[in-house]
């Protein structure tokens, strides 16, 4: 086997957080012996982990560029060693520049990963996005990203060389999820009512690039034409206040329900009717998927990697980013038409058992582990 270490930033809420546990629960079905580094303790997946036996330590730092970086540094290196390590995996700029340099310090095979879409300012300073486009690119052996769209962004904006880049998907556990035909037991459990005619969902963290308010102002659009429907926003984040204060503007307080950040994510979906994704930047959204696996038609932003994964009129609706307008009127449509949600629901399921199941996505990640070790 393969013995590969995953590292991360933290093991907090997340796409790639997930994708990480996700990967070390499921290492040996596709040839890897699992190691998980982060940078801090504690959060969601760190029990998760520690449940599963994964192999978990930590390399804590408060500002890279200094003694903390360099003694975090210095821990990678010798847990490389020690527990000689095949190949470091590494997931967002922190993690990326660490692993990279403590993989080639050990003469180790190293892949970073790319899951933005070019935006350095949500890889932290401008000084860290400029040293992973210099230097830590070029000592990476190969560089992953998680749509085609992702991958394309990295080879114009950072001048990746095409070799090097690759796209595996990110691959959901389709069990978690299920198509539930009945919907009202869910809603009770939610205290939605079950009288509402259509129910909006959202999952998304409540921050400026996740644009929850533009999902906000087109639900306040369709509750003129459907006054019973109801709009439920789970996540959390800064923004959180700000939105609330939009909600009680529109006069939706009654309608649109706050849950929080929720990791039994699998518990609400089967309460919504239709999902929305409004962002204004994605790489490649989970959320999306799981929304699809649960047999959900989806209101897409028409960006990044969206379009890989909801297929316009076909698995739902794609439309322009912050435009309440033309995705209320998507709302509207799927709102009119229960046979519409049913149809391009079951497309959606479909697609996603298809292309984008964590068996597909662990057999691209065997066959890339392997390539870097030729025979």
């Amino acid at each position: 086997m393969i013995s590969v270490l995953y590292l991360v930033d933290n093991l907090g809420p997340g796409g790639s957080q997930r994708y990480v546990a996700e990967l070390a629960k499921h290492a040996a079905s596709f040839g890897v012996r699992p190691y998980v580094c982060s940078a801090k303790e504690g959060g969601v997946f760190h029990e998760e982990l520690l449940r599963e036996g994964t192999p978990l330590f930590f390399a804590p730092f408060k500002k890279l560029y200094g003694p903390d970086g360099f003694r975090a540094l210095s821990t990678i290196i010798s847990y490389i060693r020690t527990q000689r390590i095949d190949v470091v995996h590494t997931f967002q700029t922190n993690a990326n520049i660490l692993g990279t340099m403590a993989a080639r310090i050990t003469g180790r095979r190293v892949i970073t990963t790319r899951r933005d879409m070019g935006d350095f300012g949500m890889r932290g300073s401008p000084r860290l996005a400029s040293f992973e486009t210099l230097v830590i690119n070029r000592l990476a052996h190969r560089i992953i990203a998680n749509s085609r769209a992702a991958m394309e962004a990295a080879r114009e904006s950072e001048g990746i060389p095409f070799e090097k880049l690759g796209c595996i998907y990110n691959g959901i556990d389709c069990g978690r999820f299920r198509f539930e035909p009945e919907r009202g037991p869910w809603r009770r459990a939610l205290g939605v009512s079950e009288r509402a005619s259509c129910v909006f969902g959202i999952v998304a963290g409540h921050r400026p690039v996740k644009s929850v308010d533009t999902a906000i102002r087109a639900f306040s659009r369709v509750r003129k034409s459907y006054p019973d429907s109801v709009l439920l926003l789970v996540g959390g984040g800064p923004e959180r206040p700000v939105l609330e204060a939009l909600v009680k503007k529109l006069d939706l307080e009654d309608s649109a329900l706050f849950f929080g950040p929720r990791e039994d994510v699998e518990n609400l979906l089967p309460a919504f009717d239709v999902f929305l994704n409004s962002s204004r930047s994605e790489s490649f959204s989970n959320a999306i998927l799981e929304a699809m696996a649960s047999g959900l038609p989806v209101v897409a932003t028409k960006v990044g990697g969206n379009p890989e994964s909801v297929l316009d009129e076909v698995t739902g609706f794609l439309v322009p980013a912050g435009d309440p307008v033309s995705m209320g009127a998507a709302m509207e449509k799927l709102a009119s038409d229960p046979l519409l949600r049913n149809r391009m629901g079951q497309a959606g399921m479909d697609r996603v058992h298809a292309l984008f199941s964590k068996e597909h996505s662990f057999l691209e990640l065997e066959k890339l582990y392997r390539s870097l070790f030729p025979s």
